[in-house]
């Protein structure tokens, strides 16, 4: 089972994230779970956001403490917080303009960074890198195909009435993909 863990705060949608992320996973086989955990339910305040992925049925449904892979939306938390419990042979994604050495010495994983926000900003015209950042991820994780995940996309945002905003995710996923340095 992957067990992946996202953070970030309210208003930078990720729980769509994750959502998206696991249809993705849906449309290329797997069973999947994705939920979110909100604290004081307001714009700004720090959230998380579980997805678990398996080839086979997913028993378990509680909080992931040991993930496999964290994605990191915004880098002004802690980093060390937020790389709680992770698997010594996973991987850390922070959207961050800075480089990965900018990060805690003392952290073993390997660290990926990406500046997703200008990527939204550039593709949408707000920074909103919910689903820029998943491009990255997606490469990374080599589990997902791009054009699975673009497909997520389209699907959840028509979901949320969002069809306008589509082609320009999907190109912000694109770009994020495209960009992102193994």
């Amino acid at each position: 089972m992957y067990k992946i863990r996202l953070h970030g705060r309210g208003g930078q949608g990720i729980k769509l994230a994750a959502h998206i992320l696991g249809r993705a996973a849906f449309l290329s086989g797997y069973q999947v779970q994705s939920f979110a955990v909100y604290g004081a339910e307001r714009r700004g305040a720090p959230m998380t956001s579980f997805v678990r992925i398996d080839k086979k049925e997913i028993l378990e449904r509680d909080y992931i403490f040991d993930p496999d892979f964290v994605i990191c939306v915004d880098d002004t938390l802690d980093v060390n917080e937020i790389m709680e419990g992770l698997s010594k042979d996973g991987f850390v994604l922070i959207n961050t303009s800075k480089y990965p050495g900018h990060f805690s010495p003392k952290i073993k994983q390997k660290i990926y960074t990406i500046d997703a926000t200008k990527i939204a900003l550039d593709t949408l015209g707000a920074p909103i890198p919910n689903t820029a950042i998943l491009g990255a991820f997606v490469k990374i994780f080599k589990k997902i195909p791009i054009e699975t995940l673009k497909k997520a996309v389209q699907i959840e945002l028509k979901d949320e009435n969002k069809e306008d905003l589509v082609e320009k995710n999907n190109k912000a996923v694109e770009i994020c993909y495209n960009q992102m340095r193994l």
